[in-house]
């Protein structure tokens, strides 16, 4: 059966945005590996999502509005309220009006603070909208890493540069990438560093520094962040463990088919020897 070629666009788009299956995704890069014009089309899409990732602009809420919109969120007639005080005029300075001219102006004020209210809860859809989307951004990057970590495992490319001293493996990936990333070998028993490789997520290339912890292998992605320092944040995606965190600039997502509490350990680790350096 022949693809049409909005059903080709489709899937490329979902493949560049991580929303197919492992089994797909795997696939799609098998089919770009051996097509260059398939590449090329898969890195205009990468190339155009982050262009639209990097023109993207976010404001936080002022302090005023938050508490109107939490204020909001527990009792929209305190708002309404607060709405109609500000704009109804005084007695005082109130001018003679007729009778239609009063039930007119009435009629007016009683809509104020209804669209008063109408307005803080599109700011509160806007609010939880751009939420949203951090957490889409989140899991299809979870889905991302795991690809990648279980690509390299089956195609035999887990690293490119092979040697367990940091001071090897770091300047090789300095020399291929425009940051600096940190190298940790891991003080564990039963874990070896085996090296790293030039890896492709989140639009752009990243340092993937491979371990070998017992039988298992432990990818951990680095590049630059925005965002300030946070903690792991610990999921499981599609079978495999995986950790998140920021720390100096840095984006970490460490991934990996070791059961929680070993991972765990695992990412403490790495933690620990990147805090000393």
């Amino acid at each position: 059966m022949t693809t049409r070629p909005d059903d080709e666009a489709e899937r490329l788009s979902a493949f560049v945005d991580g929303e197919l299956d492992l089994q797909t995704h795997l696939a799609i890069e098998r089919e770009a590996a051996a097509d260059q014009n398939l590449r090329e089309r898969i890195d205009e899409l990468r190339r155009l999502r982050q262009s639209i990732r990097e023109g993207a602009t976010y404001h936080a809420a002022p302090a005023e509005l938050q508490a109107r919109l939490a204020r909001l969120a527990t009792d929209p007639s305190v708002e309404s309220a607060a709405a109609a005080r500000a704009t109804a005029p005084s007695k005082a300075a109130r001018p003679p009006i007729g009778r239609a001219a009063a039930e007119a102006a009435a009629r007016w004020l009683a809509w104020r603070p209804l669209a008063a209210s109408f307005a803080l809860a599109g700011l509160v859809l806007v609010t939880a909208n751009v939420v949203w989307l951090h957490e889409v951004r989140d899991e299809r990057l979870a889905d991302d890493v795991v690809a990648s970590h279980v690509r390299a495992s089956l195609g035999q490319h887990v690293v490119d540069v092979a040697s367990s001293d940091h001071h090897t493996v770091k300047p090789w990936l300095s020399a291929r990438l425009d940051f600096s990333p940190p190298v940790a070998e891991l003080s564990l028993p039963g874990s070896t560093f085996l090296g790293a490789r030039v890896d492709y997520l989140d639009g752009r290339p990243v340092a993937a520094l491979v371990y070998r912890q017992g039988q298992h292998l432990v990818t951990s992605f680095v590049w630059p962040a925005s965002a300030d320092d946070s903690d792991p944040a610990f999921a499981r995606e599609r079978g495999f463990e995986t950790a998140h965190w920021v720390r100096g600039g840095m984006n970490h997502w460490v991934v990996s088919d070791l059961n929680p509490n070993e991972f765990r350990i695992v990412v403490d680790a790495i933690r620990q020897q990147e805090a000393a350096r």
